[in-house]
């Protein structure tokens, strides 16, 4: 284990039961993963017996690439899904299906769901996503419905019927759907005495990346691979946990030990990518979160002094697009690639006036986690029914939307100008009843921003025109430029210089979010990403309306005295009254105003780890 730290070789030579390593941003997780498989097979277990779970296929190869010859193609490595197909193929029969089942794709899904009879409205969501989320949380049709009348949403009624007719179907063909291969392998895993027996003669250890991630199915397929006598070792980060919205639960991560009983817990804090600003910074603001675990992240080199946290504010998002365009301009004259810049956003509304700010420089971008702006349909769908108020007759496009023939009658001829405002109200206020609470947040945020912009053409056709033309100009393709990307997709990236966009208290945290921890450790993955500085910019006035600071920029500010810099001459805003109870143990984790950078931590053997370029 050569090139490990103390934490690192500890949580890898992990002896005997359950074990969950805590490892924050930076902290070299990956190497540890591989040094605990490494460690097992010095035991006498061969890769055969050890099962890899990771979250998508690209991990999954990467980490067999990092194995090599140890990962031979008979090794269970692969994603939780993949792992589950594999184990329902050897055992079809006792999963009571036949020998060459088919796992529907989202195009064999959507004919299945016509052949059937189902009359679905698009415009309402997702189906076959509504669905799969019930099921990844184990939720029958009955108990879907059981939701549904519960929150009194006649959508989600309608679509728990649609739920047992789809079931029905799916039973009558003998195939499965994606969210299936986890459910009926965990069902052939408790009844199956068969089943049962491979897992305690062939599974004997489980290395589970990414647990913070994991939604109910998963950890009660991980349950009963530990009820068959399978030991589970998982890393996980619940400062990272980014995905409540989609079925996963930090509680999983904190409580790990009332899952998988007697577990022990390892914690990995030194960070080999961030200077000791940033980290400074990002344990400031973590610490406002109760439902962790408490740990604090230490720098394993100096601080340089460019590199800091600082806060850049700006009278509108145009202005502060022009900044950004500008500066990183500046850096790419200078010899910086592309490639080791991110702009890293909370919603899409946030890139139009980027987008535009960085075609004007022929700069090159590329956009990940997010559609281009300009070709979302909420914003296609401000254009329609701007484009029906000017026509002063309704096209089948802005009809779906309640309210609009009577805006259309009211505000007949009425320019963008007239109308935006209250067609972006219209639209914003009727998200598709079916999609998830961060689309919905999406969807508002983007209709907002495209109200704004329509308000600055003088006809709708005008305003469509440039929407057309901005989306033949977005480039979608990744790694090939400036990477413009939601904080949700940044996970697990790094860069050599970061800007975080739009920090707003209205999208920082969202203001249609009902989770402020997970909006916190958002930022605090934001925060991370960077190899070098952070610029945090927000706008005063952003879709033409007043906007205040996030108030995790006054948190922040409370970081040692240098980490964090405001522009301008501004000052931070009075902190607001915290959105979470802090427990007085927490608050002694936030290093005081004046304190010196933390301590330095290295690896063995004390070689630098800042790139030449930057020292």
């Amino acid at each position: 284990m050569s090139g490990l730290n103390q934490e690192q070789r500890a949580a890898a030579s992990h002896n005997s039961g359950h074990a969950i390593v805590l490892a924050g941003p930076g902290t070299g997780k990956t190497s540890t993963l591989v040094a605990r498989h490494s460690f097992l097979r010095s035991r006498g277990i061969a890769s055969e017996h050890i099962l890899v779970s990771t979250f998508t296929n690209k991990a999954a190869e990467e980490l067999k690439a990092r194995l090599g010859k140890n990962a031979p193609s008979s090794a269970w490595i692969g994603t939780f899904h993949g792992i589950c197909l594999r184990l329902l193929r050897r055992f079809n029969e006792a999963a009571k299906l036949k020998k060459n089942f088919k796992v529907l794709d989202p195009g064999a899904q959507k004919e299945l769901i016509a052949k059937a009879g189902i009359v679905w409205d698009a415009d309402d969501g997702d189906l076959t996503d509504i669905i799969g989320r019930w099921k990844d949380s184990l939720a029958s049709p009955e108990d879907a419905m059981a939701e549904a009348i519960r929150k009194g949403n006649s959508v989600l009624s309608l679509a728990a019927e649609h739920y047992q007719t789809y079931e029905d179907e799916l039973a009558r063909r003998g195939d499965l759907d994606f969210s299936d291969l986890v459910t009926r392998s965990l069902e052939v895993m408790r009844t199956s005495p068969e089943v049962i027996d491979f897992i305690r003669t062939r599974i004997t250890h489980a290395l589970v990346d990414e647990f913070q991630d994991v939604n109910r199915s998963q950890v009660e397929f991980l349950q009963a691979l530990a009820a068959a006598g399978t030991t589970i070792w998982a890393v996980a980060d619940d400062d990272q946990a980014l995905y409540g919205w989609r079925g996963g639960n930090v509680r999983y991560t904190v409580h790990f030990s009332q899952f998988f009983k007697d577990a022990k817990t390892y914690t990995l804090v030194v960070n080999y990518r961030c200077d000791p600003a940033i980290i400074a910074a990002a344990n400031v603001s973590i610490a406002n979160n109760v439902n962790r675990v408490r740990k604090v992240l230490k720098p394993s080199r100096q601080h340089n002094k460019n590199f800091v946290v600082r806060i850049r504010p700006f009278r509108t998002e145009r202005d502060e697009a022009e900044w950004v365009a500008s500066s990183i301009e500046r850096y790419l004259k200078q010899g910086a690639k592309p490639r080791d810049i991110a702009v890293l956003i909370r919603t899409s509304s946030v890139t139009p006036a980027i987008q535009q700010a960085f075609e004007a420089r022929q700069i090159p971008f590329s956009l990940s986690g997010t559609q281009s702006f300009w070709e979302l349909p909420e914003v296609t769908a401000i254009a329609d029914v701007l484009n029906a108020i000017e026509q002063g007759q309704p096209g089948r496009n802005a009809t779906r939307f309640k309210g609009v023939l009577d805006l259309v009658n009211t505000m007949k001829g009425s320019s963008p100008k007239e109308a935006a405002s209250a067609v972006g109200r219209l639209v914003g206020d009727q998200p598709p009843q079916g999609v998830t609470g961060e689309r919905a947040a999406l969807w508002s945020d983007a209709c907002e921003a495209a109200a704004g912009i329509a308000a600055t053409f003088h006809t709708a056709t005008a305003f469509i025109g440039h929407i057309n033309e901005m989306a033949a100009k977005s480039s979608t393709s990744e790694g090939e430029g400036i990477s413009i990307t939601t904080v949700h997709s940044s996970k697990g990236l790094e860069w050599r210089h970061v800007v975080i966009a739009g920090a707003e208290a209205s999208l920082m945290p969202h203001h249609r979010s009902d989770d402020p921890e997970e909006e916190r450790r958002l930022f605090y993955v934001a925060l991370t990403r960077s190899k070098g500085a952070v610029d945090i910019t927000f706008s005063k006035f952003r879709f033409g309306k007043s906007q205040s600071p996030s108030p995790y920029l006054s948190e922040i500010s409370k970081a040692p005295t240098g980490a964090v810099v405001w522009a301008g001459g501004e000052q931070p805003p009075e902190p607001q009254q915290q959105q979470t109870s802090t427990a007085s143990a927490q608050r002694a984790e936030q290093p005081n105003q004046n304190t010196a950078m933390p301590k330095v931590y290295r690896r063995r053997g004390g070689k630098s780890l800042i790139p030449p370029e930057e020292r």
